[in-house]
């Protein structure tokens, strides 16, 4: 008989050539000055790479851009999700053909997805422009960095509503699944005294999906933080740097200034903050299943 760990031999293999190896690899150039046009052999630099991040105030303004990004994107993906997952609660005609009709999105590259609201939005021939001037006498700068309604420019605006538009569904899938796992007598209890919806939500719909908000949470956090294909389809990181995200800048770092130390330091210094809360995370879905 053959030895287990053969069986798992190749897969270990790929993980290690594609996954392991060049993680090592870059750790390794984040403490180097490295540039590939500069014909000079990596130089040791020590942690002056990080130090450079960790001191650069473009660096904290992308941060802190990629923070207000994250707030209205999770707080738009969640919203959605959370009230298309309470309708599906319910039984009414055409649901499935609904719901498989929301699912679409998932299907849909997120760069094609770019590619269609890019159009959709485009300040002088884009459709949405052309109904808001017919209706309301208005045309919206999509992509300008002018302040919206929200306290945030439309450029960065019009990202938030496309990654909404891409990602909700994601979501609305594994809430979906929190409440088909409510008890089927439970909710018939429900309808026969005529629970009011606030009660219903509170205390027999929200501690099944709790842990699908957290999961949930998890990935579209990790997932939201490497933003850049509709961000490079929309904008390019533009208007300036109003849409420049991390995930935009540390690409700029390293194929515009060839920076490549500098790029793959603060890469490690975003998988830093993932992997802490990841754990704020997974330590609150790990409370709630032992409540």
């Amino acid at each position: 008989m053959l030895n287990p760990w053969l069986l798992i031999l190749p897969a270990f293999l790929v993980l290690l050539v594609f996954n392991i190896f060049p993680l090592i690899w870059s750790l390794g150039i984040s403490f180097h000055r490295f540039s590939i046009i500069i014909r000079e052999t990596p130089r040791y630099v020590g942690g002056l790479n990080y130090i450079s991040m960790l001191t650069s105030p473009e660096a904290w303004d992308r941060l802190q851009r990629t923070g207000t990004f994250l707030f209205y994107s999770l707080l738009f993906q969640f919203g959605v999700a959370l009230a298309v997952s309470l309708l599906m609660f319910e039984d009414f005609k055409g649901k499935r053909t609904l719901l498989t009709v929301f699912m679409i999105p998932l299907m849909i590259a997120p760069i094609a997805s770019a590619l269609f609201f890019r159009y959709m939005f485009d300040e002088n021939l884009g459709p949405v422009n052309n109904f808001l001037e017919s209706v309301l006498g208005i045309r919206i700068l999509w992509f300008s960095n002018e302040m919206s309604p929200l306290g945030i420019p439309y450029s960065l605006l019009t990202v938030v509503m496309v990654e909404t538009w891409i990602w909700t569904p994601f979501i609305t899938f594994l809430l979906i699944a929190g409440i088909s796992s409510i008890p089927s007598d439970l909710i018939e209890q429900s309808r026969v005294d005529s629970l009011k919806f606030r009660y219903k939500f509170r205390y027999m719909i929200l501690p099944y999906i709790k842990p699908m908000l957290a999961i949930a949470l998890i990935f579209r956090f990790m997932d939201a933080l490497k933003t850049f294909d509709s961000i490079y389809v929309l904008t390019g990181g533009g208007p300036g740097s109003t849409t420049e995200l991390i995930s935009v800048y540390i690409y700029k770092l390293a194929f515009e200034r060839w920076d490549f130390g500098s790029a793959t330091a603060m890469s490690y210094l975003v998988l830093v903050i993932v992997i802490f809360m990841t754990n704020v995370f997974m330590r609150y879905v790990l409370e709630g299943e032992r409540g």
